[in-house]
């Protein structure tokens, strides 16, 4: 089993941002309505009700998923009936945005099925990549990902799977300038190659 994650930041976020990924992803298996109870179901984060799952109408959460009231919102994606992908979409300064997926819990085959998707993904709209991280072990889980990923700060005492960032956030962090390092314009990706069906990215 995985306790890993993947975050896809991006710039820019609208709402047809949000509607697009989400059925996209639908569209590959990471369903947002749970296929054995037909509910949507979105993750509290209040101090009071942390981690609550609160039913919610597709309009809702799209709504929220736009961040346009809101800079954060978590639910699910599901799998299968009892499986799902932890989910949260979080604006940053400075027009970022952030698309987090939680890979604990799945099988290997269910975590490469979820990487597959996000992956492609982010090949779709590369353009506004700011850069994203692929830990599938989950080890780098307390790595302040924002300021490697965004500002190019950030000590790393261990390495995840795969790490991706503009050229010029890969100048300022030294770790980062001395790494083995493959050109994927607009960025420079550290480590393994993603996994997707048909070109690799």
């Amino acid at each position: 089993m995985s306790d890993g994650f993947f975050h896809w930041y991006r710039s820019g976020w609208v709402p047809a941002d949000a509607e697009r990924i989400v059925q996209d992803l639908d569209a590959q298996g990471l369903r947002l309505h749970n296929p054995t109870t037909g509910l949507i179901t979105q993750i509290a984060s209040g101090p009071a009700s942390w981690g609550e799952q609160m039913p919610v109408s597709r309009d809702q959460l799209m709504s929220n998923a736009a961040l346009t009231n809101t800079g954060e919102v978590n639910f699910q994606l599901w799998l299968s009936g009892d499986t799902d992908v932890f989910t949260r979409i979080r604006r940053l300064n400075g027009g970022v945005t952030v698309a987090e997926f939680g890979l604990d819990g799945l099988s290997l085959e269910e975590q490469e099925h979820a990487i597959r998707a996000i992956s492609r993904q982010i090949r779709a709209d590369l353009t506004r990549c700011i850069g994203f991280v692929l830990d599938r072990q989950g080890t780098t889980e307390d790595v302040d990902w924002d300021a490697v990923i965004v500002h190019g700060t950030n000590h790393l005492d261990s390495w995840p799977d795969t790490l991706a960032v503009r050229p010029d956030i890969s100048v300022r962090h030294p770790q980062l300038t001395a790494a083995k390092r493959t050109e994927m314009p607009p960025l420079i990706l550290i480590g393994e190659i993603l996994p997707v069906d048909g070109p690799e990215l």
